[in-house]
């Protein structure tokens, strides 16, 4: 297992050093340190400092000269530049390989209950958990799934302050052009694959916005008080559940399902798509291309990516267990967070293991990160 931490050690810090070629050497040191310090169940610089007894201030000292810019910098490179690398090498793999990879780009929000007084970013956000609105910071992510990897590849903290900050389908599009530079500069079009959201970012002027970008394949869920038109009769499509008639054993199509094209005042014209998921009806609404009703099941499918993205972050790595001050504090615990994930889904995949598997196999040998960190911490002093 130490081989592995080392190896993926070595990896990230190449792939910091030929991103950032402005971070110093101690801050890229101290960052592997701390995102190596997941895997053993060490959440924050504090607990990091207290198991390696290295003062703290230093740690914090250094998080500090990456400036907010450098951070929302640095949660689009990474994952982009890692996932980059899995799309070259899944298009050019035979196209069974591409289907059964079928490269999916996810987008969703999760909140971040905050807890501290001085935090910046924590505004009062609706909890669908609590079934009210709580303290916590809004987190908007863009994402891929790739086979069974995924990867993040922008977030960013929404804000309720300032012109035009809490319009968040603004934000996501402001977001996804970063992201489309980034990989048309490297001769990659990610506009070839398609693009699934919640129902919450339902809108026309989203997918129209979608459409001029390029994207073919974008797909909604669709929410039950939506009114569209189907086959001359408009009604809600709480309504319409009631009257479809669901089609079963049909090929490729796991769960049963009733496939129709629908107009809508809102959305226009669009195909829709009912299916049967955990005893519920559950529609999809499809722009662009008129996909089958496979490909839209199969598409969806990889949304829940983006939902096991938040679960890991949130619950596997302790989002809202780093609390450091400032706006620059609330993206550097974020970047924090998303190199740990990133560094632990390296070594899920060199070791075969899953993210559990290795915590639960590192948790008591918290003496090798101590050995570890000789590899990228020598500008870190200890206590004496």
């Amino acid at each position: 297992m130490q081989q592995h931490l080392i190896k993926s050690a070595m990896y990230f810090q190449i792939l910091l050093y030929s991103n950032f070629r402005s971070m110093t050497s101690q801050l890229r040191e101290v960052l592997l340190l701390l995102s190596t310090g997941h895997l053993f169940g060490l959440y924050n610089p504090n607990q990091v400092a207290n198991a390696l007894a290295i003062p703290a201030a230093n740690l914090y000292r250094h998080l500090k000269t990456f400036s907010v810019y450098q951070w929302k910098r640095l949660l689009v490179r990474v994952g982009c530049t890692i996932a980059l690398a899995e799309i070259r090498d899944t298009e050019s793999k035979s196209a069974a390989t591409h289907s059964r990879r079928r490269p999916t780009i996810s987008v969703d929000d999760t909140n971040d209950p905050c807890f501290g007084k001085l935090l910046s970013l924590c505004y009062n956000w609706w909890s669908k958990v609590r079934n009210t609105s709580v303290k916590c910071r809004n987190v908007l992510g863009i994402t891929i799934k790739i086979g069974d990897r995924i990867i993040p590849l922008s977030l960013r903290i929404v804000s309720k302050q300032g012109r035009g900050n809490t319009d968040k389908p603004s934000l996501f599009v402001s977001m996804l052009k970063e992201i489309l530079d980034f990989f048309d500069a490297e001769g990659v079009d990610l506009r070839k694959y398609p693009i699934t959201f919640d129902s919450w970012y339902g809108s026309q002027n989203l997918v129209e916005i979608l459409s001029d970008m390029g994207f073919e394949d974008i797909l909604i869920h669709g929410k039950s008080n939506y009114v569209m038109n189907i086959d001359g009769k408009s009604d809600k499509l709480s309504e319409h559940k009631k009257q479809i008639q669901l089609k079963t054993n049909k090929w490729g199509c796991p769960k049963p399902h009733f496939r129709t094209h629908a107009t809508s005042r809102t959305f226009g014209s669009l195909v829709l798509l009912f299916f049967l998921d955990m005893g519920k009806i559950r529609t999809m609404m499809v722009f662009g291309k008129p996909l089958r009703s496979a490909e839209i099941l199969r598409i969806w499918s990889q949304h829940h990516g983006i939902e096991q993205f938040w679960r890991h972050l949130k619950t596997d790595l302790k989002l809202s267990k780093i609390s450091l001050e400032n706006r620059q504090g609330a993206y550097a615990g974020l970047g924090i967070k998303v190199l740990s994930y990133l560094l632990i889904q390296q070594v899920s995949r060199s070791t075969r293991k899953t993210f559990h598997q290795i915590q639960l196999e590192l948790s008591g040998q918290r003496h090798m990160l101590s050995d570890l960190s000789e590899h990228f911490h020598e500008h870190i002093q200890r206590k004496h």
